[in-house]
């Protein structure tokens, strides 16, 4: 005696024969909404990282918040410590030419001529306030 077996569908009886024929009879029904899906997730993607890309960029421009955390406006400004800043070059944008004073001074300091497309930085002291340059006895009276 033999057991019979429910047959499995086949292509033959209208039905299909697996799962991946089911998923591809379902894609090619639903092919034009899928691809207008698929173009309006990408479109919002692009929008998402030009999003990122341009608040990075505002970020990058406007320099780094402090460690301490945000800025609160009511409160003073911490000055900087003081600090050296070195004669050095500083490469001008196309179109731009140092004056006659900043060649006059980088002559003076170098005996040479200024370089095309650079002006002269002389040196300095940047940063720290009056208080902090004042010793304590000058404080005091």
């Amino acid at each position: 005696m033999t057991e019979s077996t429910p047959s499995e569908p086949t292509p033959e009886d209208g039905e299909p024969a697996s799962f991946a024929e089911t998923a591809k009879n379902w894609v090619k029904k639903h092919k034009t909404k899928i691809g207008v899906v698929g173009a309006a997730v990408g479109l919002a993607v692009v929008g998402v990282v030009a999003r990122l890309a341009e608040g990075q960029a505002a970020e990058d421009t406007e320099g780094s918040e402090p460690a301490s955390g945000p800025v609160d406006a009511s409160q003073p400004r911490k000055p900087s410590v003081l600090h050296a800043v070195i004669d050095h070059l500083r490469t001008l944008p196309d179109g731009q030419h140092a004056s006659e004073e900043r060649r006059a001074a980088y002559k003076d300091a170098t005996g040479e001529d200024l370089p095309a497309g650079q002006t002269y930085v002389s040196g300095t002291s940047r940063g720290g306030s009056s208080e902090e340059d004042e010793t304590p006895g000058e404080a005091a009276a």
